[in-house]
Order: structure tokens, then C-alpha cells, then sequence
């Protein structure tokens, strides 16, 4: 996959793509543009790591359906291992477990190859045209 399935423009804003994905997890990437990513020099803003992380976990918790996500953010945690030096930001989100409305997914976050960051989170399902 080239293109994001993704209709969320905050995340094309970044440049996450989804590489992978399918009912176990996914991997999405990021390349890194130093003029927007960078909180001090050459290393990766960990707002931008965490976003890559948290779109990795949803994705794998309810795939986007005609490009419009199917869950939201319950809870998060990002553990940043190493700073984010390099070219290309790669997450590999995987399903903990998947429940009757909630699911637990974690993230490995890797730089050129190097792990940067583990992160876990927790989503709910969602109805996007459903009004609660």
C-alpha cells in the first residue's frame, strides 16, 4: 500500500502510510522530514512518535472502513526507549486482546531499524454516523 486508507488529514499531514494491515495488527511508517519533525536537531519531536504509535494501534484495533476510523482513543502509554535519529519511523501495532467493545493493542516504534519506543493503548469501538 502506497496511500494512507485513512481519510484523517492529520495524519496525511505527517506523512503516515499504511504499509500493512490486517486483523492481527499493522505497520504503518513514517519518513521523517527534519524541517517539521524535529524537536531539537536530528531528533524526531516524540509528539510525532506518539501520533505514529496511537494511528498504528487504531488502525489495528478497527480498521478504517471506506477511510473513516472505527474507534477512538480510551487510553495510551508511550515508553520512549532512545532518542529518534535517522530517516524512517516504522510502527508494527499488534491486538492484546479484543473485547465485546473494547481493545488492547501495543506498538513497537523503530527508527532506521533501531527500537525507540513502546507504546500500548486501549480503544473503543465506534459507529462514526451513529448519534449517541
Amino acid at each position: 500500500m502506497s496511500r494512507s486508507p485513512n481519510r484523517n488529514r492529520f495524519n496525511d499531514l505527517l506523512g503516515i502510510v499504511v504499509m500493512q494491515l490486517n486483523d492481527d495488527g499493522c505497520i504503518l511508517q513514517l519518513k521523517i522530514r527534519p524541517e517539521f519533525h524535529n524537536s531539537i536537531e536530528g531528533v524526531v519531536h516524540g509528539g510525532v512518535t506518539n501520533a505514529l504509535a496511537d494511528a498504528a494501534m487504531g488502525h489495528a484495533a478497527a480498521p478504517p472502513v471506506d477511510g473513516v476510523q472505527q474507534c477512538v482513543t480510551v487510553e495510551s502509554k508511550i515508553n520512549y526507549l532512545s532518542p529518534a535519529t535517522g530517516e524512517l519511523l516504522v510502527a508494527e501495532s499488534k491486538v492484546l486482546k479484543r473485547g465485546g467493545k473494547l481493545i488492547v493493542t501495543d506498538a513497537r516504534i523503530t527508527c532506521d531499524g533501531k527500537l525507540v519506543a513502546f507504546a500500548s493503548g486501549t480503544y473503543a469501538r465506534v459507529r462514526p454516523n451513529a448519534r449517541e
